[in-house]
């Protein structure tokens, strides 16, 4: 210790030290404590560096005091604030694999004791080590006391600007590094756990509030007014339920299936393989689209950007648009008034409500969202085994997560809503060997030709969970909505793609890129005899109002922004996200307008009027689009409350603990697991996962009741 005093003497001493102690400590919690993903070299050498710059611009400060006394408060009260900052994210994120946000920090009051509770139970012993450097540094400081009154060396201001500029060069250049490694990183945000992994701790926090702040500006000066020109828009949008399809699904349960990357063209595609082979890749699917039970539609079109899969959430339960940029989940899930199909059907017809995702609940801010949607119970990737093979990289695997989400399916009380979102076919669609035997297309992009075999594998899940369902008795009393949530091959990749459907990659050309993002739509209800496969251009924005028609309930009170796809009034103008408007006879591209049938060019042929009238045309249809993005930044719905929502509240309970909520609800003797005398139903459940061999198709016995399976 003397040693140290004896180096120690200076202000800029003691501030080079704070920096080195810091950032050590910061690295050894990165390793520790979170699971980051980090992955080769690069990843890496980013998450050494990455506290280096924050904190030598935070400590900084302190070096700008003249008086060195003052400098040595300021440093030390900087460094406990910080490291405040960093094991109060170690404890939540023990407990819920998550980083902490100013939302959650101001909203703690409503957690009902549970956050503070969770947080002393996450403390460990270890958990000194995290405070050694504030500890040894107090004591250096009160010990070298005496010499700082008698010294008061300080650092001139003029010799703080070289700490300036290297304290910048390394955050900005870990700012370049983390944009190589990961792209539109803070535009495209996926999950916290990006931020921290290439931007660092600190950087994620400083980011948190400047992002809050800005949401809250921007909500702070909307007021009621702003909403009466989208009430008298969605009025005059609404379309009529068209009464041969109205009711036809009323009181049943609905089950919804995203369809993880899933395009309009791997419907009744077959694949050649280089033995001149034929292989349906979707054949169960297929089935779904051209039953007589389901209204289907072959001119669906995704209108996701850049928050896909969440963008897709927001769009198919509030028939709302995601955000121009960013995700809406991300962004304003935590803070947002929404009015959601979970809610909706919650307050109006009594369903209990759930989701599904074998993945964690911070991607995409699920967690939050799915509260502020209006889900009763969340179960993500803490409800399921992701053990050694069970799991890909954006989580569990179809087959597995179908079958592993029955014990607390037939748990929930009738009628339920709930939602399924599955992950296996996700670029770059990987697909282990032994999961492997469909054949690979033959083009010159690995990621094309693997895309196939993903969607066979996602197809053979989906149809051994509605032999599930059939064989429970759920199918007949269900309606189930599957739809393609985005894009699975990407406009870079699809020339490569061009051959295999009938088009000419030389050819091929944004028209081209446009008509492509066709997903598709089936609205399956078993039992009826009405099915058809509509031609209708249409979009996600369409997918609530049309549910809703079919479970026999009116839409004309919310603020939706699609209609009926089944309704007479529907008017076939579809915008994209990224302004394109396609409709049966015009694709908007920019200024550029294509006849929709031959992908001609026409608009260099038209007269100015000629033209001018349809620019008028896809400005009419991107209406819905600014109308949307009003409602969504500036939380204008907190204006607009219908009769359902008068008296909505919020769980008052955390997704980690709701087995105890299910537990103990009122209506649990509607479940089918009551219906079944409290004897599971997973014995049914018939699969050829290969993760699964030698392990009993039941995990429980005839009398035992399920339990939730834990990593």
């Amino acid at each position: 210790m003397i040693k140290i005093k004896k180096i120690i003497k200076h202000q800029f001493d003691y501030y080079s030290l704070f920096v080195i102690l810091f950032w050590l400590k910061t690295y050894f919690s990165y390793q520790a404590e979170f699971n980051l993903g980090v992955t080769g070299p690069l990843q890496q050498f980013i998450l050494v560096i990455n506290p280096i710059g924050i904190a030598m611009l935070l400590f900084s400060l302190s070096l700008f005091s003249k008086d060195s006394r003052r400098s040595q408060k300021i440093l030390l009260s900087l460094l406990v604030l910080a490291s405040i900052v960093l094991y109060a994210n170690i404890l939540y994120y023990r407990e819920f694999s998550d980083f902490l946000t100013t939302t959650i920090l101001v909203g703690s009051n409503n957690l009902s004791g549970g956050l503070i509770a969770s947080t002393i139970a996450m403390m460990r012993p270890w958990d000194i080590l995290y405070w050694l450097d504030v500890l040894l540094l107090s004591h250096l400081l009160i010990k070298n006391r005496p010499s700082l009154m008698r010294e008061k060396q300080s650092v001139k201001v003029r010799s703080v600007k070289p700490v300036l500029i290297i304290g910048a060069a390394f955050l900005l250049g870990n700012i370049t590094l983390a944009e190589i490694s990961r792209p539109q990183l803070l535009t495209r945000t996926f999950d916290r756990n990006y931020i921290v992994k290439y931007l660092g701790i600190n950087f994620f926090t400083g980011y948190d509030v400047v992002h809050t702040l800005k949401n809250t500006q921007i909500r702070a000066l909307a007021d009621e007014s702003d909403i009466n020109e989208i009430i008298k828009f969605t009025k005059e949008n609404h379309a009529e339920p068209n009464p041969e399809y109205f009711g036809v699904a009323e009181d049943r349960n609905v089950i919804v299936i995203s369809l993880e990357s899933v395009q309009q063209f791997l419907i009744d595609f077959e694949l050649e393989d280089e033995n001149g082979e034929l292989h349906e890749v979707m054949p169960f699917v297929n089935s779904l689209f051209h039953s007589e039970s389901s209204y289907s539609f072959e001119n669906f079109f995704h209108q996701t950007s850049q928050g896909k899969s969440s963008d897709a959430e927001v769009l198919g339960e509030t028939s709302l648009y995601g955000l121009p940029q960013g995700s809406a989940f991300q962004s304003l899930g935590s803070t947002n008034t929404f009015h959601a199909a979970p809610n909706i059907l919650k307050e109006t017809a009594g369903y209990t409500t759930a989701a599904f995702h074998g993945n964690v609940g911070s991607f995409w801010n699920r967690t939050d969202t799915y509260n502020a949607f209006g889900y009763d119970y969340f179960f993500d990737s803490e409800f399921y085994d992701l053990s050694e093979d069970r799991a890909l990289e954006y989580g569990l695997k179809d087959k597995l997560f179908f079958r592993d989400s029955v014990e607390y399916l037939e748990q929930l009380p009738q009628p339920f809503y709930t939602k399924f979102v599955t992950v296996t076919h996700h670029f770059p669609f990987p697909l282990d060997d032994q999961n492997a035997g469909f054949p690979l297309a033959q083009t010159d992009d690995n990621t094309v030709n693997d895309f196939f075999a993903t969607a066979n594998y996602a197809d053979q899940a989906i149809e051994e969970f509605f032999n599930y369902l059939k064989s429970s008795g759920l199918y007949d009393n269900s309606i189930i909505m599957l739809y393609g949530d985005h894009y699975g091959v990407s406009n870079m990749r699809n020339p490569h793609l061009a051959p295999l459907v009938g088009e000419d990659a030389e050819e091929w050309g944004e028209f081209q890129n446009a008509q492509i993002q066709r997903v598709p739509l089936i609205m399956h209800v078993p039992g009826v005899e009405n099915g058809q496969v509509s031609d209708t251009y249409s979009g996600q924005v369409d997918m609530l109002p049309t549910l809703m028609h079919l479970l026999g309930l009116q839409t004309d009170d919310y603020l939706f922004m699609g209609q009926d796809i089944l309704s007479d009034e529907h008017n076939n103008k579809v915008p994209l996200r990224n302004g394109r408007v396609i409709t049966p006879d015009y694709t908007f591209i920019s200024d550029s307008i294509y006849d929709t049938d031959t992908g001609e060019l026409i608009s260099e042929s038209m007269s100015e009027d000629e033209y001018n009238k349809l620019i008028d045309q896809r400005n009419r249809a991107r209406e819905e689009l600014t109308y949307s993005d009003n409602l969504l930044s500036m939380d204008l719905l907190r204006f607009y409350t219908p009769e359902p929502f008068r008296d909505i509240q919020k769980n008052d309970y955390l997704y980690t603990n709701q087995l105890e909520v299910l537990e103990a609800n009122p209506l649990r003797d509607t479940s089918l697991l009551q219906e079944n005398d409290g004897v599971s139903s997973l014995y049914l459940y018939e699969t050829d996962a290969p993760e699964l061999k030698g392990t009993p198709q039941n995990l429980y016995n005839s009398t035992s009741q399920p339990t939730q399976l834990t990593d």
